[in-house]
């Protein structure tokens, strides 16, 4: 009897403990800002099955997915039977799997599989984390105290049912092979022996299932409980991951907890601390102050310090739990090249972008505080359309004594071809633009361009936190779009790309936008384009990370490379979607790099590695961040070219 009030007693207060953790949790989420992620809900129920049950993203490392992968099926079957034990504890004369009949017994066999696989996952997880250690990978008492739990609560079951076999003979115990082939261990234990260890292990399973339950909430194996809902929940569009700021509002971007969404807040809880989105990020590898997970998990541990009353703002916080400056410094603010590769890394959906252009937003919107190098920039786009700030009426001087019209003289099925800032002012985009204009014409592409019409695009602006500079680019260059009537937009910039066809969606506008690369791939399976000389170069070639990772186009730049004659690609460790930033975007290419070693040079390092004295690009940031690095690296002997460039030289007769 003292046992039956002592089980009540102890399994009373573990869940009511865990209801106010939860409560609390669930709490702050209301207390952030509104997001809207409802739509289509087959396709969010699809990605769940895809990426929180059989785990896709996570077997991008088989070792880890495989033994994640046991684990965390090993926790679906078997979570039906920490309740299972506590039920029959609390009520004796219950017995859960007499009342499921043969389906009992079925479970059983199932469960005496998963307890041996699932002791293997734990196995080989403390073998990854004691001897193999991963970079990415930190130990942690969190971790091996959630490895400790999961390992008690499978040998404390399976000593149980080994133990009750030999006491009670069960109808089940035909179904458990590994459950009798233990059992053997305690053939010759006396009837005492047996029910005491039968008992005891009762007892440790129920307490460490209890001990656990409470444990997670404040681990980073949190996630157990808000993994499914992050993935459900998840942004669709990856491209489109920063929000629009609200510039009718008396405050604007992300400065106090609140601030956040509730999804935003969720993403907190979610993390797994696999540092998986460290491996190829540009700033953690070049010693950087920001790095992806820390960041989370600071903002994380704020959030579960701060009571409601903070998190609402009404009451007045310590300097220690402000974010801008102190749980987040400025430095890791504008470190960000908004490349996404965190984003993309994350098994389980976790957004960092739009959380630091958000912090981004407050410093320049409300406190004008942004490096001083972005007022060139800012002031170019606005004065002359461009950010090198650069006459307007220089931007058609890139065409001189070429074949291009203006997109009015051009009539019926139409394409626009968007030129860029780069495109029309900076001298080696300059021939990348005039050898796009060649392509075209060689495949009788009817297009035209805007000329003088045409501004930046504003991309630097947004993900600079200026949105209010974005707005007015983005309106102009909509509504300048528009009176032509285009069939699809092209354009050699990746960062124009994103900005056109996802970040314009937030002012009305719906463009067909194709990169150039990803245009001529299909010129050339449709016939228009035919090489008509070899090309004998070793090449590399760096995905730029706004088509790669943000458009998900790795294929095109290969297959025109594979349709060359005699071009040789040597691909890079960290290509297609892990393809390394060269440090300009978000922005980056307009501000100063005084903290660690220089990104482009650490990009360029890889392309040495492969030993090509080519490096293809298909974007006009990567092109001269990474022709930069060839000169400060002393690398005379390398080439940095545009894919579009050896297209030309291809299609040249021999």
């Amino acid at each position: 009897m003292t046992e039956l009030i002592s089980l009540w007693v102890i399994t009373i207060v573990a869940i009511a403990l865990f209801c106010t953790t939860a409560e609390k949790r669930i709490g702050a989420l209301l207390l952030g800002q509104s997001a809207s992620p409802y739509d289509k809900p087959c396709k969010r129920l699809k990605g769940v099955i895809e990426y929180a049950f059989l785990q896709k993203r996570l077997f991008r490392d088989s070792y880890a997915g495989f033994y994640h992968f046991l684990i965390f099926w090993g926790f679906v079957f078997l979570a039906f039977r920490g309740w299972q034990n506590i039920i029959e504890g609390l009520f004796p004369k219950s017995n859960l799997l007499s009342f499921l009949g043969i389906y009992g017994n079925y479970y059983q066999a199932i469960r005496d599989v998963f307890v041996i696989l699932v002791l293997l996952g734990v196995f080989l997880a403390l073998i990854r984390r004691i001897f193999i250690k991963p970079e990415r990978v930190e130990n942690s008492i969190d971790a091996f105290a959630t490895l400790t739990f999961i390992g008690l609560l499978m040998l404390s079951d399976l000593f149980y049912d080994s133990t009750t076999i030999l006491i009670s003979k069960p109808d089940w115990a035909s179904f458990t092979p590994f459950s009798n082939l233990f059992s053997s261990l305690f053939s010759n234990y006396s009837d005492s022996s047996l029910v005491t260890i039968n008992t005891t292990a009762h007892w440790i399973n129920i307490l460490t299932f209890l001990g656990f339950l409470n444990f997670l909430p404040y681990s980073k194996h949190f996630h157990i409980f808000t993994s499914l809902f992050n993935v459900y929940f998840r942004n669709l569009d990856e491209a489109k991951n920063i929000r629009k700021v609200d510039l009718e509002s008396e405050h604007f971007g992300i400065s106090k907890m609140n601030d956040f969404t509730w999804k935003e807040m969720l993403d907190f809880y979610t993390c797994t601390e696999c540092g998986r989105c460290k491996e190829g990020c540009p700033t953690s590898l070049t010693d950087k102050p920001l790095k992806p997970k820390d960041y989370g998990n600071d903002l994380r541990d704020l959030l579960y310090s701060m009571s409601q009353e903070e998190i609402e703002g009404k009451v007045e916080i310590d300097e220690e739990k402000q974010i801008i400056g102190k749980i987040v410094p400025h430095d890791s603010i504008w470190a960000c090249t908004t490349c996404r590769y965190c984003e993309w890394a994350c098994p389980l959906f976790i957004n960092f972008v739009p959380k630091i252009v958000g912090h981004r937003s407050y410093l320049t919107l409300e406190e004008s505080n942004f490096p001083q190098e972005a007022q060139t920039a800012f002031k170019g786009m606005e004065r002359q359309g461009n950010p090198w700030n650069l006459p307007r009426a220089d931007r058609m001087n890139w065409a001189e004594r070429l074949d291009v019209r203006h997109i009015s003289e051009v009539e019926g099925k139409k394409y626009l071809l968007w030129v860029g800032c780069a495109g029309a002012y900076e001298e080696s985009q300059k021939r990348v633009t005039r050898a796009l204009v060649k392509i075209l014409n060689e495949a009788n592409v009817n297009f035209g361009i805007l000329g003088e019409e045409e501004s930046c695009t504003g991309d630097v602006a947004r993900r600079l936190g200026n949105e209010y500079l974005f707005s007015a680019l983005a309106e102009q260059n909509i509504e300048t779009i528009k009176q032509y009537n285009v069939s699809k937009i092209i354009t050699a910039c990746p960062h124009c790309l994103n900005t056109l066809k996802v970040d314009y969606k937030d002012y009305g506008a719906n463009f067909d936008v194709v990169h150039a690369v990803t245009f001529i791939k299909q010129l050339i399976k449709e016939g228009r384009l035919k090489f008509k000389k070899g090309i004998d170069k070793s090449v590399t070639f760096h995905d730029p990370c706004y088509l790669s990772r943000y458009e998900g186009d790795v294929d095109s730049a290969r297959f025109i490379m594979n349709s060359i004659p005699s071009l040789k690609l040597n691909e890079m460790k960290w290509s297609k979607e892990k393809s390394i930033c060269c440090g300009a975007g978000g922005g980056r290419f307009w501000l100063e790099e005084k903290i660690g070693e220089r990104i482009n040079h650490f990009r360029f390092k890889q392309i040495l590695e492969t030993g090509s004295k080519c490096a293809l690009v298909s974007c006009p940031f990567c092109h001269t961040m990474l022709d930069n690095a060839r000169g400060e690296l002393n690398k005379e002997e390398i080439e940095v070219k545009d894919i579009l460039e050896i297209v030309v030289q291809a299609l040249e007769e021999e």
